[in-house]
Protein backbone atom coordinates (compact mmCIF):
# COMPACT_ATOMS: atom_id res chain seq x y z
CA UNK A 1 0.00 0.00 0.00
CA UNK A 2 1.32 3.45 -0.93
CA UNK A 3 1.40 6.03 1.85
CA UNK A 4 3.12 9.39 2.14
CA UNK A 5 6.22 8.39 4.11
CA UNK A 6 8.16 11.40 5.38
CA UNK A 7 11.93 11.01 5.67
CA UNK A 8 13.84 13.35 7.94
CA UNK A 9 17.59 13.48 8.39
CA UNK A 10 18.89 13.27 11.94
CA UNK A 11 22.18 14.74 13.17
CA UNK A 12 23.23 11.21 14.18
CA UNK A 13 21.74 7.69 14.12
CA UNK A 14 19.23 7.52 16.96
CA UNK A 15 20.09 4.86 19.50
CA UNK A 16 16.87 5.30 21.51
CA UNK A 17 13.59 7.14 20.96
CA UNK A 18 10.27 7.65 22.74
CA UNK A 19 7.00 9.54 22.33
CA UNK A 20 4.14 10.70 24.55
CA UNK A 21 1.77 10.87 21.58
CA UNK A 22 2.58 14.34 20.27
CA UNK A 23 6.27 14.80 21.06
CA UNK A 24 9.16 12.57 19.94
CA UNK A 25 12.53 12.42 21.68
CA UNK A 26 15.56 10.92 19.90
CA UNK A 27 18.89 10.37 21.61
CA UNK A 28 22.36 9.03 20.85
CA UNK A 29 25.87 9.53 22.25
CA UNK A 30 24.64 11.70 25.11
CA UNK A 31 22.62 14.08 22.92
CA UNK A 32 18.86 14.66 22.63
CA UNK A 33 16.69 16.11 19.85
CA UNK A 34 12.97 16.85 20.16
CA UNK A 35 10.31 16.79 17.40
CA UNK A 36 6.57 16.84 16.92
CA UNK A 37 4.98 13.53 15.96
CA UNK A 38 4.89 14.70 12.33
CA UNK A 39 8.62 15.54 12.33
CA UNK A 40 8.87 19.28 13.01
CA UNK A 41 11.84 20.14 15.28
CA UNK A 42 10.84 21.59 18.65
CA UNK A 43 14.31 22.51 19.87
CA UNK A 44 16.84 25.06 18.67
CA UNK A 45 19.07 22.47 17.06
CA UNK A 46 21.55 22.50 19.93
CA UNK A 47 21.28 19.03 21.42
CA UNK A 48 21.08 18.73 25.20
CA UNK A 49 24.04 16.88 26.71
CA UNK A 50 23.19 13.95 28.98
CA UNK A 51 24.47 10.44 29.77
CA UNK A 52 24.49 8.06 26.81
CA UNK A 53 21.07 6.45 27.13
CA UNK A 54 20.47 2.76 26.51
CA UNK A 55 16.66 3.09 26.63
CA UNK A 56 14.04 5.85 26.71
CA UNK A 57 10.33 5.96 27.59
CA UNK A 58 7.65 8.66 27.81
CA UNK A 59 4.09 8.91 29.12
CA UNK A 60 1.47 11.66 28.67
CA UNK A 61 0.40 13.91 31.51
CA UNK A 62 -2.94 13.54 33.27
CA UNK A 63 -4.82 16.38 34.92
CA UNK A 64 -8.06 16.28 36.95
CA UNK A 65 -11.16 17.82 35.38
CA UNK A 66 -14.53 18.42 36.99
CA UNK A 67 -17.19 16.17 35.54
CA UNK A 68 -19.72 17.93 33.29
CA UNK A 69 -22.74 16.27 34.91
CA UNK A 70 -23.69 17.39 38.45
CA UNK A 71 -23.10 14.63 40.97
CA UNK A 72 -20.81 12.69 38.66
CA UNK A 73 -17.29 11.78 39.69
CA UNK A 74 -14.33 13.84 38.47
CA UNK A 75 -12.55 12.39 35.49
CA UNK A 76 -8.96 12.32 34.31
CA UNK A 77 -7.90 13.90 31.05
CA UNK A 78 -4.76 12.78 29.25
CA UNK A 79 -2.59 15.74 28.24
CA UNK A 80 0.48 15.11 26.05
CA UNK A 81 3.70 16.46 27.54
CA UNK A 82 3.93 19.12 24.82
CA UNK A 83 0.95 20.94 26.32
CA UNK A 84 1.60 20.19 29.98
CA UNK A 85 4.12 22.99 30.46
CA UNK A 86 7.54 22.74 32.12
CA UNK A 87 7.62 20.45 35.15
CA UNK A 88 8.62 21.57 38.63
CA UNK A 89 10.78 19.08 40.47
CA UNK A 90 9.23 19.93 43.84
CA UNK A 91 5.67 19.22 42.74
CA UNK A 92 6.64 16.15 40.70
CA UNK A 93 8.37 14.56 43.67
CA UNK A 94 5.11 14.70 45.65
CA UNK A 95 2.80 13.25 43.01
CA UNK A 96 2.58 10.07 40.91
CA UNK A 97 4.64 10.06 37.74
CA UNK A 98 2.59 11.58 34.93
CA UNK A 99 3.70 13.34 31.79
CA UNK A 100 7.38 12.66 32.09
CA UNK A 101 10.35 11.22 30.29
CA UNK A 102 12.81 8.66 31.63
CA UNK A 103 15.88 6.88 30.33
CA UNK A 104 18.53 4.45 31.49
CA UNK A 105 22.30 4.84 31.40
CA UNK A 106 25.21 3.23 33.23
CA UNK A 107 23.10 1.28 35.72
CA UNK A 108 20.76 4.13 36.62
CA UNK A 109 17.30 5.44 35.71
CA UNK A 110 17.27 9.14 34.83
CA UNK A 111 14.10 11.25 35.02
CA UNK A 112 14.30 13.98 32.36
CA UNK A 113 12.53 17.26 31.64
CA UNK A 114 10.92 17.92 28.20
CA UNK A 115 14.24 19.17 26.81
CA UNK A 116 16.06 16.06 28.06
CA UNK A 117 17.82 17.68 31.01
CA UNK A 118 18.12 15.45 34.12
CA UNK A 119 15.63 15.95 36.96
CA UNK A 120 16.41 13.00 39.21
CA UNK A 121 18.23 9.67 39.15
CA UNK A 122 18.16 6.33 40.97
CA UNK A 123 20.17 3.11 40.65
CA UNK A 124 18.67 0.36 38.48
CA UNK A 125 20.35 -1.95 35.98
CA UNK A 126 17.99 -2.44 33.05
CA UNK A 127 15.80 -0.53 30.61
CA UNK A 128 12.61 1.54 30.74
CA UNK A 129 9.35 0.66 28.98
CA UNK A 130 6.09 2.62 28.79
CA UNK A 131 2.46 1.66 28.29
CA UNK A 132 -0.96 2.55 29.63
CA UNK A 133 0.30 5.82 31.12
CA UNK A 134 3.01 4.19 33.24
CA UNK A 135 6.76 3.65 32.95
CA UNK A 136 8.50 0.53 34.27
CA UNK A 137 12.19 -0.15 34.81
CA UNK A 138 12.83 -3.72 33.67
CA UNK A 139 15.98 -5.65 34.55
CA UNK A 140 17.21 -9.16 33.85
CA UNK A 141 14.69 -10.85 36.18
CA UNK A 142 13.05 -8.01 38.08
CA UNK A 143 10.96 -4.92 37.29
CA UNK A 144 9.85 -1.86 39.23
CA UNK A 145 7.28 0.77 38.29
CA UNK A 146 8.43 4.39 38.34
CA UNK A 147 6.22 6.16 40.88
CA UNK A 148 7.85 9.62 41.18
CA UNK A 149 11.18 11.18 40.22
CA UNK A 150 13.83 9.16 42.03
CA UNK A 151 11.34 6.60 43.40
CA UNK A 152 10.17 3.11 42.42
CA UNK A 153 7.30 0.87 43.41
CA UNK A 154 7.77 -2.59 44.90
CA UNK A 155 9.85 -5.02 42.80
CA UNK A 156 8.13 -7.65 40.66
CA UNK A 157 10.07 -10.87 40.12
CA UNK A 158 10.35 -12.09 36.50
CA UNK A 159 12.32 -15.38 36.52
CA UNK A 160 14.06 -16.04 33.20
CA UNK A 161 12.56 -12.92 31.59
CA UNK A 162 12.43 -13.03 27.79
CA UNK A 163 9.92 -10.44 26.50
CA UNK A 164 7.53 -8.07 28.24
CA UNK A 165 4.88 -5.43 27.55
CA UNK A 166 3.57 -2.69 29.85
CA UNK A 167 -0.14 -2.11 30.40
CA UNK A 168 -0.36 0.56 33.10
CA UNK A 169 0.29 -1.08 36.46
CA UNK A 170 0.31 -4.52 34.83
CA UNK A 171 3.33 -6.15 33.22
CA UNK A 172 2.82 -8.99 30.72
CA UNK A 173 5.89 -11.18 30.24
CA UNK A 174 7.34 -14.39 28.88
CA UNK A 175 10.20 -16.49 30.24
CA UNK A 176 13.07 -18.19 28.45
CA UNK A 177 12.32 -21.25 30.59
CA UNK A 178 8.93 -22.13 29.07
CA UNK A 179 6.26 -21.13 26.55
CA UNK A 180 3.84 -19.35 28.89
CA UNK A 181 2.80 -15.70 28.91
CA UNK A 182 2.20 -14.33 32.41
CA UNK A 183 0.96 -11.16 34.06
CA UNK A 184 -2.70 -11.33 33.10
CA UNK A 185 -5.72 -12.88 34.82
CA UNK A 186 -4.40 -16.33 33.85
CA UNK A 187 -1.33 -17.94 32.32
CA UNK A 188 -1.58 -18.70 28.60
CA UNK A 189 0.55 -21.23 26.74
CA UNK A 190 1.87 -19.93 23.41
CA UNK A 191 3.30 -23.36 22.51
CA UNK A 192 6.42 -21.76 21.04
CA UNK A 193 9.70 -20.32 22.28
CA UNK A 194 10.24 -18.41 19.02
CA UNK A 195 8.77 -15.03 19.92
CA UNK A 196 9.32 -11.48 18.70
CA UNK A 197 7.90 -8.15 19.78
CA UNK A 198 4.89 -7.89 22.07
CA UNK A 199 2.58 -5.02 22.95
CA UNK A 200 -0.88 -4.25 24.32
CA UNK A 201 -3.28 -2.70 21.80
CA UNK A 202 -7.06 -2.41 21.40
CA UNK A 203 -7.86 -4.52 24.46
CA UNK A 204 -5.50 -7.37 23.63
CA UNK A 205 -1.94 -8.49 24.20
CA UNK A 206 -0.23 -9.22 20.87
CA UNK A 207 2.86 -11.40 20.46
CA UNK A 208 4.72 -11.79 17.18
CA UNK A 209 5.40 -15.45 16.36
CA UNK A 210 6.11 -17.50 13.25
CA UNK A 211 3.41 -16.88 10.66
CA UNK A 212 1.50 -14.20 12.51
CA UNK A 213 0.31 -12.81 15.82
CA UNK A 214 -0.87 -14.56 18.95
CA UNK A 215 -3.60 -12.56 20.67
CA UNK A 216 -4.68 -12.69 24.33
CA UNK A 217 -7.60 -10.74 25.81
CA UNK A 218 -6.30 -8.08 28.21
CA UNK A 219 -9.59 -8.34 30.11
CA UNK A 220 -10.10 -12.08 30.58
CA UNK A 221 -6.68 -13.51 29.72
CA UNK A 222 -8.35 -15.84 27.22
CA UNK A 223 -6.56 -16.62 23.94
CA UNK A 224 -8.19 -15.11 20.87
CA UNK A 225 -8.07 -15.88 17.16
CA UNK A 226 -4.60 -16.20 15.63
CA UNK A 227 -3.95 -13.42 13.10
CA UNK A 228 -1.83 -14.17 10.03
CA UNK A 229 0.61 -11.46 8.94
CA UNK A 230 3.27 -11.47 6.19
CA UNK A 231 6.27 -11.69 8.54
CA UNK A 232 7.00 -13.22 11.91
CA UNK A 233 8.39 -13.19 14.39
CA UNK A 234 9.37 -9.54 13.97
CA UNK A 235 11.39 -7.58 16.55
CA UNK A 236 9.11 -4.54 16.64
CA UNK A 237 5.43 -4.39 17.54
CA UNK A 238 3.81 -1.10 18.64
CA UNK A 239 0.36 0.41 19.19
CA UNK A 240 -0.54 3.79 17.69
CA UNK A 241 -3.95 5.04 18.85
CA UNK A 242 -5.45 1.57 18.75
CA UNK A 243 -3.76 0.58 15.49
CA UNK A 244 -1.22 -2.23 15.66
CA UNK A 245 1.97 -1.98 13.61
CA UNK A 246 4.96 -4.27 13.33
CA UNK A 247 7.88 -4.95 11.09
CA UNK A 248 11.53 -5.54 10.40
CA UNK A 249 12.17 -3.91 6.99
CA UNK A 250 8.64 -3.21 5.79
CA UNK A 251 5.65 -2.57 8.05
CA UNK A 252 2.35 -4.35 8.49
CA UNK A 253 -0.60 -2.49 10.00
CA UNK A 254 -3.78 -3.85 11.56
CA UNK A 255 -6.79 -1.95 12.95
CA UNK A 256 -8.51 -4.47 15.27
CA UNK A 257 -11.49 -2.21 16.00
CA UNK A 258 -12.28 -1.76 12.30
CA UNK A 259 -11.88 -5.44 11.52
CA UNK A 260 -9.98 -4.52 8.36
CA UNK A 261 -7.45 -6.75 6.64
CA UNK A 262 -3.74 -6.44 7.37
CA UNK A 263 -2.09 -3.69 5.31
CA UNK A 264 1.53 -3.81 4.18
CA UNK A 265 3.52 -0.57 3.96
CA UNK A 266 6.74 -0.97 1.99
CA UNK A 267 9.66 1.15 3.13
CA UNK A 268 12.15 -0.12 0.51
CA UNK A 269 14.95 -0.48 3.03
CA UNK A 270 18.15 -2.40 2.34
CA UNK A 271 18.98 -2.74 6.03
CA UNK A 272 16.71 -3.79 8.86
CA UNK A 273 15.14 -1.31 11.22
CA UNK A 274 17.19 -0.45 14.28
CA UNK A 275 14.25 1.03 16.17
CA UNK A 276 10.53 1.65 15.83
CA UNK A 277 8.11 3.63 18.02
CA UNK A 278 4.51 4.84 17.92
CA UNK A 279 3.94 8.60 18.05
CA UNK A 280 0.26 9.48 18.12
CA UNK A 281 -1.16 8.47 14.75
CA UNK A 282 2.32 8.04 13.28
CA UNK A 283 4.98 5.35 13.27
CA UNK A 284 8.62 6.43 13.48
CA UNK A 285 10.96 3.86 11.93
CA UNK A 286 14.74 4.25 12.17
CA UNK A 287 16.88 2.43 9.55
CA UNK A 288 20.01 0.76 10.89
CA UNK A 289 22.26 1.95 8.07
CA UNK A 290 21.78 5.74 8.14
CA UNK A 291 20.93 8.70 10.43
CA UNK A 292 17.32 9.07 9.35
CA UNK A 293 13.77 8.64 10.59
CA UNK A 294 10.88 7.45 8.42
CA UNK A 295 7.54 8.86 9.60
CA UNK A 296 4.53 6.82 8.51
CA UNK A 297 1.01 8.25 9.02
CA UNK A 298 -1.69 5.75 9.91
Amino acid sequence: MDVAVTRIDLPWPARVAASDGTTVWCSAAGRMRVYTASGTPLDSGEAVRLPELSSLAAVPATVPRTAGVPGALPETVVVPRTFAGPPHLGSLSQSPLRGTLAGTAEGRVHWLDPAGAPLATAPFDGRVLAGGGEIWAVGAERARRLTAPGDFGEPVELPGLDRCAVEGERLWWTSKRDTLVRGGPREVDLWTRERGGMTVCAGSLWISVAGGLERVSAWSGEPRRFVKVPKGPVPFLVCAHGVLAGGERDLFVLDPAAGAAVRVIRLDLKARLALMIAAGKHIWAFPADRPQALIVPL
